[in-house]
């Protein structure tokens, strides 16, 4: 049987009705203040963003507008300490030792309380690990020190308490994986958000790496403009700049600075024999050698109460290198240095697979009131290298005023040397050469002439050639002098053939011409083409032409020497060896070079008397006739010489007794009167 329900009282039913209505009202409630809350809450992180990215845009804007660290640097760390309430903050740059050192950039609201700190922060270098800078700079991350009184490894948190810091954090800034800064920053109160910190620090940081990404570049700009790329040292730029700065802080006395020009001896050969690879591992090294010499020399030392005095060193183009020595207590110390540097020089360098050696000619010059600019100082230590060069190799030669005055008369000669090639002012004289025991009698007979050239100066006259070919040689001018006497002598022979062969001379008979070459015209590489060239142009023949080298061209290079004999030789010229007896290493010139005659220097012929300058003489006499060449004796000034000389079975023989140099046509005269050839 179904059971009905029993109906409440209304009393109750409107009870529960009170209490259902209370409980969604308070739901209501809740909900609406939830809301609230993250409404609240999103505004704040909204604004907190909007904030912070004002702060990024600020540090951006002022990354943007600067070119160095040092620029950036302050305005980062007042926008970061105003931007989260901090009290200091300070920054690290990273040394090439692997350590932080301070950068003495920092920021306080109130520098005043904070002074302890700041001073105990200011100048500091932390140790990878050390302190709360070097653990970022062995972790790569930041750290924080939340009771700066409590930690024991803060080691300013003496100077942290009395300032009343309570919090710290370190960053580091990060090109890459490198470390190359590191951000501190101290607070009065706990840093409670590390996520919004870290967030807000890390990109900061980033804008200052780019800062230090462009201050590299820019300095690696100007390390470029002012270095050499090769060795690594000051370029000329630099070194010109160092030098004015130099002489500028000179006393009035100009004492105290030298320079030192330094130039590589046998350089060339290096690079023709192995390459201009190898030239540049010679520069490289001796670079370095030059480097920790100066280093040992004048690093941090002191002389009584005088400073340590400086040095730059420069490769200033090619394999020459300059020295300024500043601040010099003792001029003595140009000369013990460049000492010192040749010495360093002395140990073969590696190249190829095999050792070469270099040597140093050293000019020195010293400042002193004569001098009005630093470049004059300059040019009278390049004078002095070269009189150094000019002596040998391995030379110093410190500059004075009789070596500046005769450089200076040496200039003007190449002046006026100029001048005499423009204007053709030389003239060649002939110096017979003859057969000492062909005439009839056993008298002389001629068989040659020696051009030799004479400068017809237009106030000084007749200018002989030993007061002038130096100056040339030097100023590169001996080349153009040099071509000028092959294509006059070579034409002069011709002439005379052609006169000779009109009146009935046979080929065999006709006289031949014996032309010097210097070293430097001999070594040009067209040197062979010219030869040729003035054979064809002037018609004399080859036969009738022998080039005279010293032992010169083979000591600056040997294979060329021979490969331009040989060329010439197989034309039909002949080749000389002049001065032959001087020279430390003759033989082996004779085994390895092709040459047709030995001319025996002079100075054996003058001493004669001297038993051992007749042993020489024959010892060279007898070493010809073994190789089948001929020998012309030179300088033969008595008839007691060339007497002696024909006993010794000498050939050939020139000299003031025989014949003194004379104008073509005194020279050519002596061929004949009358048409015929006579004995001289």
């Amino acid at each position: 049987m179904k059971q009905e329900a029993i109906p409440l009282p209304l009393e109750l039913d409107h009870a529960g009705t009170v209490d259902r209505l209370e409980r969604l009202v308070q739901r209501e409630r809740e909900g609406r203040l939830q809301a609230e809350a993250i409404a609240e809450r999103g505004l704040r992180e909204l604004y907190d963003s909007q904030v912070r990215l004002a702060l990024l845009q600020r540090i951006t804007d002022c990354a943007n507008r600067s070119n160095d660290f040092s620029d950036a640097i302050d305005e980062v760390l007042k926008e970061i300490c105003e931007h989260m309430s901090w009290a200091f903050g300070t920054a690290y740059r990273v040394d090439g030792g692997g350590k932080v050192v301070s950068c003495d950039s920092w920021y306080s609201a109130e520098p005043a309380r904070l002074f302890p700190l700041v001073e105990a922060t200011r100048e500091r270098t932390f140790a990878s690990g050390e302190g709360l800078p070097g653990r970022v700079l062995r972790d790569a991350h930041p750290h924080w020190i939340d009771e700066a009184e409590l930690a024991t490894d803060f080691c300013r948190r003496v100077e942290a308490a009395l300032c009343g810091i309570r919090s710290a954090c370190g960053f580091p800034v990060l090109i890459g994986d490198e470390i190359v800064c590191v951000l501190e920053f101290f607070a009065r109160t706990a840093m409670i958000d590390k996520d919004a910190i870290l967030l807000t620090v890390t990109q900061a940081a980033t804008q200052l790496a780019r800062v230090i990404e462009r201050e590299r570049a820019r300095e690696a700009l100007v390390h470029d403009a002012l270095h050499d790329a090769m060795t690594g040292l000051p370029n000329r730029t630099l070194l010109d700049e160092r030098a004015r700065a130099a002489f500028d802080r000179l006393a009035d006395n100009r004492e105290g600075l030298a320079v030192l020009v330094i130039d590589l001896d046998g350089f060339k050969a290096i690079n023709d024999t192995y390459g201009h690879h190898a030239g540049d591992i010679v520069l490289i090294e001796t670079a370095r050698r030059f480097e920790n010499v100066i280093a040992a020399r004048c690093g941090g030392r002191r002389r009584g109460d005088q400073a340590s005095w400086r040095a730059t060193l420069a490769r200033v183009g090619g394999d020459e290198f300059v020295v300024v020595l500043d601040a010099l207590p003792d001029p003595a110390i140009a000369r013990e240095l460049s000492g010192a540097l040749i010495e360093a020089l002395k140990a073969p360098i590696a190249v190829a697979d095999e050792y070469v050696n270099v040597g140093l000619s050293v000019g020195i010059a010293h400042s002193s009131t004569g001098y009005a600019t630093v470049d004059q100082l300059r040019q009278d230590a390049d004078l002095a290298m070269y009189e150094a060069k000019s002596g040998g190799h391995g030379g110093v030669v410190t500059f004075s005023e009789a070596l500046g005055a005769e450089r200076r008369s040496r200039m003007a000669m190449e002046n006026e040397l100029r001048d005499a090639i423009r204007e053709r002012q030389f003239t060649l004289f002939y110096q017979p050469i003859f057969a000492l025991a062909e005439g009839p009698g056993g008298s002389e007979k001629l068989r040659g002439f020696e051009a030799l050239i004479r400068w017809n100066h237009p106030e000084r006259g007749l200018v002989e050639p030993g007061r002038f070919i130096p100056a040339a040689e030097a100023g590169g001018l001996i080349v153009f002098i040099g071509d000028w006497v092959l294509r006059e002598a070579c034409n002069a022979m011709a002439r005379l053939h052609a006169d000779l062969t009109a009146r009935g001379h046979k080929p065999e008979d006709l006289p031949y011409i014996s032309i010097n070459i210097a070293p430097q015209q001999f070594l040009q590489p067209s040197f062979s083409a010219h030869v040729q060239r003035v054979l064809l142009e002037t018609g004399v023949p080859p036969e009738r032409v022998r080039l005279e080298v010293t032992e010169g061209v083979a000591i600056i290079d040997p294979d060329q020497t021979r490969q331009v004999l040989e060329q010439v030789r197989s034309w039909g010229v002949q080749t000389s060896l002049d001065d032959f007896g001087t020279g430390y290493s003759s033989l082996s010139y004779l085994q390895n070079l092709p040459f047709d005659t030995l001319k025996i220097d002079r100075s054996f012929i003058a001493s004669m008397h001297d038993p051992k300058s007749r042993k020489i003489i024959r010892a060279i006499l007898d070493l010809a006739s073994n190789l089948n060449l001929s020998v012309v004796a030179e300088g033969i000034e008595t008839g007691e010489q060339g007497a002696s000389l024909r006993e010794m079975g000498c050939e050939f023989g020139q000299g003031f007794h025989l014949g003194r140099p004379l104008d073509e046509a005194s020279a050519f005269a002596l061929i004949w009167p009358e048409g015929k050839d006579t004995d001289a």
